[in-house]
């Protein structure tokens, strides 16, 4: 009971000062945004440390074998949901407030700290007391929360890509355009540069420009394609594989002529 104690007591602790530690200590990392760190910890230890804990409930013995592991686990994620919000809103004041997102990262503070202290109550009244009616209220409210949680992290996770990717991730699987007019490979030679590169493959030209930062593999690939039928090339590398052709099919300008 001595090891329950001091877990809990020094993870509440250490809950309430990152709580009211000053605004803006959880800004940078390295002069770079603290947030996208913090927040990407938090979304990926939350759910499972809350799955573990839901098998947990039906598995008592390993609960009670590891109880104190989870009620250290929960303590220190709670420390990195309350950095999260706080770094959150010093990179909002940076780049502008993405509400939704805000608005259920802030939620999830207090469900992670009653969520904390549930856990540890029903620790000390189900393995140290054995008061059965408190342990069962407890591990009902445990489940409540913990799928509760579950769905939260979810939507905070998602509201936060979305907001960060959404419109770029939209906007580049957009077509560049949906007529295509006859180009010969003289024209297509003019466009030969990193920041102007045609290419073509199969017959038909594309305008791979803004692919050239885009590409996975990186961008000297691209530019070896920049004014050139490039077909032998690229089917050598893509051939069957779908992804690079939807991409490539998204930047036709034409066919080739002449």
């Amino acid at each position: 009971m001595r090891k329950l104690g001091l877990i809990s007591i020094g993870s509440a602790l250490a809950i309430a000062i990152t709580y009211f530690l000053p605004y803006g200590t959880w800004a940078e990392i390295d002069n770079l945004p603290a947030h996208p760190l913090i927040v990407h910890g938090v979304v990926v230890l939350f759910p499972i440390f809350i799955s573990v804990t839901l098998v947990a409930l039906i598995k008592r013995q390993w609960f009670k074998r590891n109880h104190l592991y989870l009620i250290g686990g929960f303590g220190v994620i709670t420390v990195g949901i309350i950095a999260a919000k706080s770094s959150g809103d010093s990179l909002a004041a940076a780049v502008g407030l993405p509400e939704l997102h805000a608005e259920w990262g802030n939620n999830l503070v207090p469900l992670a700290i009653v969520l904390f202290v549930s856990v540890a109550l029903f620790s000390l009244v189900t393995f140290y007391f054995d008061i059965k009616v408190v342990s069962r209220i407890l591990s009902v409210l445990i489940v409540l929360l913990g799928i509760s949680g579950l769905g939260m992290t979810y939507v905070v996770g998602h509201s936060g890509a979305e907001s960060a990717w959404g419109l770029k991730y939209e906007s580049s699987k957009t077509a560049l355009t949906s007529t295509y007019q006859p180009i010969t490979m003289a024209e297509v030679k003019n466009h030969n540069s990193a920041n102007d590169c045609w290419t073509v493959v199969d017959g038909m030209v594309y305008d791979v420009t803004s692919f050239v930062s885009r590409h996975p593999a990186g961008s000297s690939a691209i530019k070896e394609m920049c004014g050139v039928d490039a077909s032998e090339d690229f089917m050598e590398e893509h051939m069957d594989q779908a992804e690079p052709m939807d991409w490539l099919e998204r930047l036709k300008i034409g066919e080739l002529s002449g």
